[in-house]
């Protein structure tokens, strides 16, 4: 996982790009239906998940959102990829174990800034963003005590309709800067986990 994460890191710093033609978004309604949304304002700017085309900015993900995890300890990974737009967007939020512990507040510690098998062994959110005056990404990471996950909706499978919705917010980090904060004050998500998977993010 390491190694991947520096073929990406080395991939992105040699891309030269240009966001001046990528479309505005405006954040999805808030809402606990399964209606597969997400949105989240960066520095005024909102970003939202779209299907990779060509080259696949979010490494290995295949679509613009995926809910994933281990059953048998329990942690999940809800993985956003902005995949179509020019300079493109991935965020990642880990639970430790969404199956013991589900709606409610999710207090974030320090992201070490890895998913899936590689990640900490708690709840922690991190991003990738484009900064235009450096050419490059910046990786953010949730701060410790002062950012969570809101978990509004985690139905399961007994009544058929298995959605997971949420807001979150907080303070994040910069990976090689821990003085650079990003505020995030209006993140959101709705996602229908029935249907997620075929779900089209044009």
């Amino acid at each position: 996982m390491k190694t991947t994460l520096f073929i990406l890191f080395i991939l992105l710093t040699s891309c030269s790009k240009d966001n001046s033609g990528d479309p505005t978004f405006t954040l999805p309604p808030e809402t606990q239906i399964g209606a597969n949304n997400f949105g989240v304002t960066i520095n005024g700017k909102v970003y939202v998940p779209r299907d990779p085309i060509g080259f696949n900015i979010g490494g290995t993900t295949p679509r613009g959102v995926i809910f994933e995890g281990l059953t048998e300890t329990g942690w999940r990974d809800l993985k956003i990829v902005d995949g179509a737009s020019s300079v493109g967007f991935k965020m990642i939020i880990h639970f430790k174990s969404l199956y013991n512990f589900g709606e409610g507040k999710h207090l974030l510690a320090n992201s070490n800034f890895y998913g899936d098998l590689d990640c900490i062994d708690a709840d922690h959110l991190f991003f990738m963003i484009w900064n235009n005056s450096i050419k490059n990404y910046y990786y953010y990471g949730s701060i410790s005590g002062q950012s969570e996950v809101n978990v509004t909706r985690y139905s399961g499978t007994a009544n058929g309709d298995w959605i997971f919705s949420g807001n979150f917010k907080g303070k994040f980090a910069r990976y090689d800067n821990p003085d650079d904060i990003i505020e995030i004050t209006d993140g959101r998500f709705d996602i229908n986990l029935n249907t997620i998977f075929d779900h089209p993010f044009p």
